[in-house]
């Protein structure tokens, strides 16, 4: 039996994407996507949201950045990835995130969950 590294997220991007060309030549692009879920607290459901960043490389960061904008719903796959350092000040410094291999951008800003527009496709691009 092998390890298994697998993230999946439906969420809203919350910013534009942050993406450059790397000295390589190759391209990547980090987004932050919000996910919620609901949860009973003291008998009144509380929203609770998630922040993710999430990193794509090369093919699939160009278009990232080409396509997407501020509180677009994606759907987001691939696996997590987690570095630890050092700070300047000395404080051990945690950071995980989402190494993507397939984007699915979905609705629109304002288009709920529902998907595109009538005679809209949505754009669908792995690495």
């Amino acid at each position: 039996m092998s390890d298994l590294n697998k993230v999946m997220i439906i969420g809203r991007l919350g910013g534009q994407p942050e993406c450059k060309t790397l000295p390589s030549g190759g391209s990547v692009c980090r987004l932050r996507v919000a996910t919620s879920s609901h949860r009973q607290k003291d008998g009144k459901w509380e929203k609770e949201t998630m922040w993710h960043t999430v990193v794509a490389y090369d093919r699939l960061a160009e278009k990232c950045g080409e396509f997407l904008t501020t509180g677009r719903l994606v759907y987001v796959e691939g696996r997590l990835h987690a570095d630890e350092y050092v700070a300047k000040d000395g404080t051990k410094i945690r950071d995980r995130e989402i190494r993507a291999h397939d984007v699915h951008f979905l609705a629109s800003p304002g288009q709920g969950a529902r998907g595109p527009a009538p005679g809209r496709e949505g754009v669908n691009v792995a690495a």
